[in-house]
């Protein structure tokens, strides 16, 4: 008896190791799952075994790249009107292979009500995923999203077999090489160096992103003129998610933006206290947010819109 509970408690241990360990430092390695067993005290049995299982029971996801700094890629802000189609456009901007995050505002005069941020090699890739949506942007704004001397991918189809997943099996990197038709060792030593050049993070091997919408309060400055010790302010709030402060253009018609996450009952107090403490005058527009997470990092390259992703 003392060895059954022994052993339950070593795979509820397990159990939760898998869950929260190996977010981006899965082991390029030809014997992954021996590696990580050495560092777990299970066999690589058992633990390929309970990957496996969670798997399958929807707790865990396949094993995805993380993409680096010094992969060039674009990030943009999006903001529509979404009107009676509120609906619909959420559902058609989450299931863009590019999208990283929507937030449902509540409407207030003067303001877009749905707002996204969506990532692609470049404005072109961008371009044909908007095109699947029923409703275009009103306002868009590219982001900064890489390190300045990143380099586009140089091997598309490894990527793109990448984020459709690798198999969790004994050795996985072996079975993608045989689909791409090279070798492991080739393989390996490709994402190796894909690593010392900040294009790739890491391997992944976790949860997928939890469904439940989160609360947040997106507030927008027309005219403010923010210094940059006003922008460090509001930066440095552990509950600020992001500044974006820019000249206004056509395109993009505010100066400063702050995204808070925030319980909506609190939200309108920390705005105020925040924009105090920053310098800031109250913003121009406020609204509350439900923000919702389609995946954990947007796809760049699986985009199936039917064009080659050409880095």
């Amino acid at each position: 008896m003392p060895h059954s509970t022994s052993h339950a408690s070593c795979c509820a241990g397990l159990r939760q190791t898998l869950l929260q360990g190996w977010q981006q430092d899965f082991p390029l390695h030809a014997s992954p799952f021996r590696q990580m067993a050495a560092r777990s005290g299970a066999t690589p049995r058992e633990l390929l075994r309970l990957c496996q299982q969670l798997h399958r029971s929807g707790a865990l996801q396949v094993i995805r790249p993380c993409w680096g700094e010094g992969l060039l890629r674009q990030r943009w802000r999006l903001a529509f009107d979404a009107g009676a189609m509120g609906a619909q456009l959420s559902a058609a901007l989450a299931a863009l292979p590019g999208c990283a995050q929507v937030e449902r505002a509540q409407p207030q005069t003067g303001m877009p009500t749905l707002w996204a941020e969506v990532e692609a090699l470049d404005e072109a890739a961008l371009d044909r995923q908007l095109r699947r949506l029923p409703v275009q942007p009103v306002a868009r704004l590219q982001l900064p999203s890489a390190a300045p001397d990143a380099l586009p991918c140089d091997d598309p189809p490894l990527a793109e077999r990448l984020e459709a997943g690798l198999d969790l099996c004994s050795r996985p990197f072996a079975q993608c090489a045989r689909r791409l038709g090279c070798s492991e060792c080739k393989l390996l030593a490709k994402l190796q160096a894909w690593r010392r050049g900040h294009q790739l993070a890491g391997l992944a091997l976790k949860p997928p992103p939890t469904g439940v919408p989160r609360a947040g309060l997106l507030a927008l400055w027309l005219s403010a003129e923010p210094t940059a010790d006003n922008l460090a302010l509001l930066r440095a709030h552990s509950c600020v998610e992001r500044v974006i402060s820019t000249p206004a253009t056509p395109a993009w018609t505010w100066r400063l933006s702050v995204l808070l996450r925030a319980a909506p009952r609190l939200a309108q107090d920390q705005l105020r206290e925040i924009a105090a403490q920053a310098g800031l005058a109250q913003p121009d527009h406020c609204a509350l947010l439900q923000i919702e997470q389609p995946r954990d990092q947007p796809l760049l390259f699986l985009t199936s819109d039917g064009v080659p992703n050409a880095a």
